[in-house]
């Protein structure tokens, strides 16, 4: 399990981070449409969204499997589309549009068959699936909306980072540590030391970003500061949200009786299992990076 984990970062850490810096390049050379960062959001909506239709098919045997998958990409595209600053021409702007129709449509489609086959059923299936849909979709759409502040990729890549590194000190915490359960009907294998060792790390590491913004401002290319006040709320807000998001997939997961998102992340399941801090975590920042640029502004 633990070879698995190292070799899935070993090998996900570096190709997000250079997909950070290939948005980064473009906005550089005058392209500022984020392709490469909504190619991202889209490939983890769109697999957590399926993910999320097999647990609801543990439920609902007959649900439409690609139904998660339609309602997890609506915002996103969306979200994309109306911050785009260049619209003729744009073929991010066709590539959004093209998305949203196609995602409501199919999805509008497959939920009226659902209901018209199975009313009551069809009806509760596919409520379920569009609130995970819209709430997945929403809260990694929170990941464009940091990329468009002036931060830009950095506010992108610093949550990155925050989310690991409490999944990960969580998991080493816990296995150092032990302890009593953190929330033993949910989860059973967390523990609180696991999780007072993820919330440190996530204030640690906000606290290194602080210290390298300060000591290298000139080779950021900064338009703002970032006081160590703003940057600890950051770091105590993923902390806790991560862990909430975290239990919050536990329990769907339980409701589903399934132990596993899915397989296809050694070490970690599906992408719901491991990106399940993400989920609450991007939001967060993104609130209070914004209100922080509204206060100073």
């Amino acid at each position: 399990m633990l070879r698995q984990r190292l070799a899935a970062a070993a090998l996900g850490l570096p190709m997000l981070f250079l997909i950070l810096w290939l948005n980064w390049f473009l906005r550089r050379a005058g392209n500022a449409e984020d392709l490469p960062l909504l190619a991202v959001v889209l490939l983890i909506a769109g697999a957590s969204g399926m993910e999320m239709s097999r647990v609801v098919r543990q439920r609902f045997p007959a649900a439409h499997p690609l139904n998660g998958l339609y309602a997890a990409l609506i915002l996103p595209f969306f979200v994309h589309a109306i911050g785009l600053t260049v619209v003729n021409g744009s073929v991010g702007m066709l590539f959004d549009s093209l998305g949203v129709v196609g995602a409501v449509m199919l999805l509008g489609i497959n939920a009226y068959t659902d209901i018209q086959q199975r009313r009551r059923d069809g009806i509760v299936e596919n409520l379920i699936v569009l609130a995970g849909g819209l709430y997945l979709g929403g809260a990694l759409s929170c990941l464009l909306l940091l990329a468009s502040t002036p931060l830009h990729e950095i506010a992108v890549g610093f949550v990155f980072v925050l989310v690991f590194g409490l999944d990960t000190a969580a998991y080493f915490g816990g296995r150092h540590f032990g302890g009593c359960p953190l929330a033993p009907k949910i989860s059973p294998k967390k523990t609180m030391s696991g999780s007072i060792c993820g919330l440190l790390a996530t204030i640690a590491l906000a606290f290194v970003f602080a210290g390298i913004f300060d000591a290298t401002p000139a080779a950021w290319n900064l338009r703002m500061h970032l006081p160590w006040s703003a940057m600890l709320w950051l770091g105590v807000s993923v902390g806790i949200l991560g862990q909430v998001g975290d239990l919050f997939e536990s329990v769907f997961k339980r409701w589903g009786g399934v132990k596993d998102s899915g397989t296809i992340i050694p070490g970690h399941g599906g992408f719901l299992d491991r990106f399940d801090s993400l989920f609450l975590a991007a939001p967060a920042c993104y609130l209070l990076l914004a209100l922080y640029i509204g206060v100073s502004g």
